[in-house]
């Protein structure tokens, strides 16, 4: 693990982290990361060793399932963000419903933050705004439909993810390949990145990257 360290305001922030999880114990919760609510308790996430990690031996995933439609957003807490660069590497395995991931972005409180989540079984991958505890999609732009993007998502297989986001604009990349953008019209504010996983999925990461720019 890397970091580069400045000092603002009398405090100590980290102004970017890189985290691969390979020089930590496996079956525990990585140290700075924090389940982001007590619902997060029925669902069990853990450094685990995998020979078919990106950078061996160790993956950060979930291990037992939680309630079926509840998400769960895992937080990195060193780094706080406005504007960032958020990348992280992931598989999505498993047979039961409903198996998607992500990312989270801007995360404020479980009512108030952003998800790039990829599903496997819808085949879609969106950019969903949770406001006041309402999601809505944010659709890409020049996209003929309304909704998610359509994409052949497979389970079992190691994907990359990056999000660039600057004030009202977002562009996500996949596979290290522009993947789409999109503009978003509310003020946004800081807040921390993670991971997110929903209910019975069982899913791996490897690689978490964020730099703050802002």
């Amino acid at each position: 693990m890397s970091m580069r360290v400045i000092v603002l305001l009398g405090f100590v922030t980290f102004a970017s982290a890189q985290v691969n999880f390979d020089n930590l114990q496996p079956g525990g919760l990585p140290p700075n990361w924090t389940r982001a609510d007590s619902s997060a308790g029925s669902a069990k996430f853990l450094v685990r060793r995998d020979p078919t990690a990106p950078s061996r031996p160790n993956v950060f995933g979930q291990s037992a399932s939680g309630p079926h439609q509840a998400g769960f957003p895992l937080l990195y807490d060193k780094v706080v963000c406005r504007d960032g660069d958020l990348s992280v590497k992931f598989k999505i395995g498993g047979m039961k419903p409903d198996q998607s991931a992500g990312l989270v972005f801007r995360y404020r409180d479980v009512q108030n933050y952003y998800l790039l989540n990829f599903s496997v079984d819808k085949k879609s991958i969106s950019l969903v705004r949770v406001l006041n505890g309402v999601s809505s999609v944010i659709e890409p732009e020049g996209q003929r439909q309304p909704g998610a993007l359509s994409y052949d998502l497979r389970s079992n297989q190691w994907y990359v993810a990056k999000i660039v986001f600057r004030g009202p604009r977002v562009r996500v990349l996949f596979g290290n390949r522009r993947l789409f953008e999109a503009q978003e019209l509310r003020v946004p504010e800081a807040g921390k990145t993670g991971i997110w996983t929903r209910g019975e999925t069982e899913a791996s990461f490897d690689d978490f990257r964020i730099d703050r720019k802002s």
